[in-house]
């Protein structure tokens, strides 16, 4: 089938667009990133110190991390502080922000094992301490949420939790 001069053209037009449009896209780096709120247990500042710059260079994402105890910052949620992510420490404070429908259940990852802070006793088993990772229900960067959720189960992640003294699940 012989194709007509004027289809020739215009598809050479549409593929130059095309190429065009992907060149402002990937040139487009100087528009403000949207920022990422993780809000996590002050027990993971050491690793999060490390991963959240690595996680930035990866993807570009602009993260605000905020720090502090998991009750305090389950409180400020409660009261209306957005986050995109929540990394409670433990189980406890997890269960608190699924019951209130804070956090999308679906997209939670158990990102370390805890060590348990008293040593057990002879023939005692002690049952690990898991902490997860959650996107919040309400993010307005649910994406970016994702990407850094996946980001934490990485072996990058995974090596620095290590090398943190947290366990692995």
């Amino acid at each position: 089938m012989k194709r007509h001069p004027h289809q020739h053209r215009t598809a050479k037009l549409w593929l130059r667009l095309l190429a065009a449009g992907l060149c402002w896209l990937a040139t487009a780096g100087g528009a403000p990133a949207q920022q990422l709120s993780v809000v996590a247990d002050a027990i993971f500042q050491p690793a999060l110190a490390e991963l959240v710059p690595a996680f930035s260079e990866r993807t570009g994402a602009d993260i605000r991390l905020s720090l502090g105890p998991s009750t305090i910052l389950l409180d400020a949620i409660f009261s209306g502080t957005e986050a995109d992510v929540f990394i409670p420490e433990g189980e406890r404070h997890m269960r608190q922000a699924l019951e209130k429908n804070l956090v999308d259940a679906t997209l939670r990852r158990v990102i370390v094992a805890l060590p348990n802070p008293e040593p057990a006793a002879e023939g005692e088993n002690i049952e690990p301490r898991y902490a997860s990772a959650v996107v919040m229900a309400n993010s307005t960067q649910r994406v970016q949420a994702m990407a850094f959720l996946e980001f934490l189960t990485s072996e990058t992640a995974r090596a620095t939790f290590a090398r943190h003294g947290f366990l692995l699940p």
